[in-house]
């Protein structure tokens, strides 16, 4: 049997926010919902709450964003630290002779293009490659003889070991959210149809008021994406107590969604405006400064400041 369709007229996210104005609503003027017909009573408002708190966990699993925030912050951490351990054995692979490929074959642009783009299923293939040919019996003897320590072997093993397990379990993560919704498809119409029998009976009572405002499922929509404009986070980027112009910072919702990016000023200034009020990751790199990752919190209608010291490479 196919699983239901979804068939809720606003985004996924938004479905919670509007439940609680609807329930606060109707909460505060039940004399009113009581007076136009006793299918509105306290009962009613109760398991309207009851619901919107299991919708609510469906739809933001607690849980699991916690557990995607720690993989996608390692992911990004390794991302970061690769550049230069992948360029130390460029090096070694171009100072040494007798391999069993040309250096151009080894696969290093490929690691460098996948990291780039925050392709990470691609830069655990590509690393993967790399790595098995750096360390085969024949070319890992020759590297080391040029430099190539067992220090920067583990390292480069052990991200491409946890790039890949983060990979899968990054995936599993997402696809579980992705599951939970699809599964409760019911549950949510179900909701949705409470909210739009709340929605409708609001505007028939207060028709000629402008609490119908309040009832009104367009306006709530408009309310919760121009609450949405108001989310900012701002901050200075300083590396050594030195401002840092031009500094790269990048947002993206660790449920999934836009990344937003902006750089900082001569006066190591940045702003970034209209956040979804979710989790997210920070990135913020600039040239000669290693690469910071941050996990913040947007919270709706707060201005969230950050400021980040970056350390010279």
């Amino acid at each position: 049997m196919a699983p239901e369709t979804l068939r809720i007229k606003c985004r996924i996210e938004e479905l919670p926010a509007i439940g609680g104005f609807l329930i606060n609503s109707i909460n505060t003027d039940l004399a009113d919902f009581t007076a136009f017909s006793p299918d509105y009573n306290a009962a009613y408002v109760t398991a309207g709450q009851a619901q919107l708190t299991a919708i609510t966990a469906l739809i933001i699993p607690k849980t699991l964003t916690a557990e995607l925030k720690v993989i996608t912050l390692r992911i990004y951490n390794n991302m970061a630290a690769l550049p230069q351990k992948i360029d130390f054995l460029e090096g070694y692979i171009k100072r040494t002779t007798g391999l069993t490929v040309a250096a151009k074959d080894f696969g290093i642009s490929a690691v460098r293009k996948a990291n780039n783009k925050g392709d990470v299923e691609a830069l655990g293939q590509a690393l993967n490659y790399t790595l098995a040919l750096a360390h085969n019996a024949a070319n890992l003897p020759l590297l080391t003889a040029k430099g190539y320590t067992v220090t920067q072997q583990t390292a480069l093993t052990t991200i491409k070991t946890q790039l890949n397990d983060d990979n899968v379990a990054q995936n599993a993560k997402e696809n579980a959210r992705n599951n939970l919704v699809t599964a409760n498809a019911g549950v949510i119409n179900a909701f949705w149809d409470i909210l739009t029998d709340i929605s409708d009976a609001g505007k028939r009572i207060y028709r000629s008021s402008n609490k119908k405002d309040d009832y009104t499922i367009a306006v709530l929509k408009r309310r919760i994406r121009n609450e949405a404009l108001k989310n900012k986070m701002i901050g200075s980027v300083t590396s050594a107590g030195a401002n840092v112009n031009g500094a790269k910072i990048s947002m993206k919702p660790v449920l999934g969604g836009r990344t937003r990016s902006t750089k900082s000023k001569a006066s190591s200034k940045y702003e970034l405006k209209s956040l979804a009020a979710t989790e997210w990751i920070v990135t913020v790199s600039a040239p000669g400064k290693v690469t910071l990752n941050r996990a913040v919190t947007i919270v709706t209608g707060q201005t969230l400041t950050q400021d980040f010291d970056l350390v010279a490479v």
